[in-house]
């Protein structure tokens, strides 16, 4: 029972277990299944999500940071943000796969999901084992729903969420450490946190002129901070500059328009806030080696 402040009352309390309080955000992008002609490939490319893939059918090279990998049906690879990672399916005949990219924000969750660093995890190993259901729910949820009501969308959400729950327990304990160096820990992942959502805001505002170094500074100068000391913290906590960290996002943003066939370049560039489509394309390129048409290509 609380008051009308949202304070709790305690008299005449015998016995009290707390959950703790929990903030924190979560962003699913573009999950989906996927059947696929062979030979087929996907370029080389980083972004600021986690990535969950598994194969349904067939075969795959994964490679990650120079690593090879073969992914056979049932095996689950896990793609941490900023790692440099491709896909190959040789042959003839066809290969499925199922892939999600996710965000988390949640300074303990991230912290966990990190130290899950095997990369591929096959069908029958502990983690496959531990969140073969909640992917086999997701693949099933992504085959018969478009997830357009509220209860659509909920069962979707709660079965992510049981994956991610999943994921944690099969993750490696933190050491932890002292109660003090985990305060700091906790204040500079939130720091981190502070400048990663001003960078997200000024892209999905569609204000592609943004600096990054322009949240830097705005976060400094609030939090009383040293340009210096949050560029450092943010490359800790996220294992990339805040400058990879927007570019990341402004190609995740395009890679989602691109998915809509009916937006023109013009109207994708405009909508990222390019001058025009000439630039985007340029920028694009940068980004994946390939121009926007050719990515709508091969993701179609």
């Amino acid at each position: 029972m609380e008051d009308t402040t949202g304070q709790m009352l305690l008299q005449g309390t015998k016995e009290l277990h707390i959950l703790p309080d929990i903030r924190t955000t979560f962003q699913l992008f573009a999950a989906h299944l996927r059947r696929v002609q062979t030979p087929w490939s996907y370029p080389s490319h980083t972004h600021a999500m986690f990535e969950l893939n598994v194969v349904t059918e067939g075969m795959q090279r994964f490679t990650r940071e120079g690593a090879v990998y073969e992914q056979q049906p049932g095996d689950i690879f896990l793609v941490r943000p900023a790692e440099l990672h491709e896909c190959v399916s040789d042959g003839q005949g066809t290969m499925s796969y199922f892939c999600m990219h996710f965000l988390v924000d949640d300074p303990v969750l991230r912290r966990t999901l990190l130290a899950l660093d095997r990369g591929l995890y096959p069908a029958g190993s502990p983690l496959e084992l531990r969140i073969g259901p909640a992917v086999s729910r997701l693949i099933e949820l992504a085959t018969v729903t478009k997830a357009e009501t509220a209860a659509d969308r909920m069962k979707a959400l709660s079965t992510v969420y049981s994956l991610l729950a999943a994921l944690s327990e099969a993750a490696p304990e933190d050491g932890g450490g002292s109660g003090e160096r985990q305060s700091v820990s906790l204040q500079a992942t939130r720091l981190a946190e502070s400048i990663a959502r001003r960078i997200e805001l000024a892209v999905t505002s569609r204000e592609a002129g943004v600096d990054s170094e322009a949240a830097i500074g705005d976060i400094a100068r609030m939090l009383g901070y040293s340009a210096a000391y949050c560029r450092r913290v943010f490359h800790e906590t996220y294992s990339m500059s805040p400058r990879a960290f927007r570019s990341a996002l402004m190609l995740r943003e395009a890679k989602l328009l691109l998915l809509d066939p009916d937006l023109t370049m013009e109207g994708i560039a405009a909508r990222l806030g390019y001058e025009d489509a000439a630039t985007f394309s340029k920028q694009f390129r940068r980004w994946t080696g390939m121009s926007p048409r050719e990515y709508r290509s091969i993701s179609r």
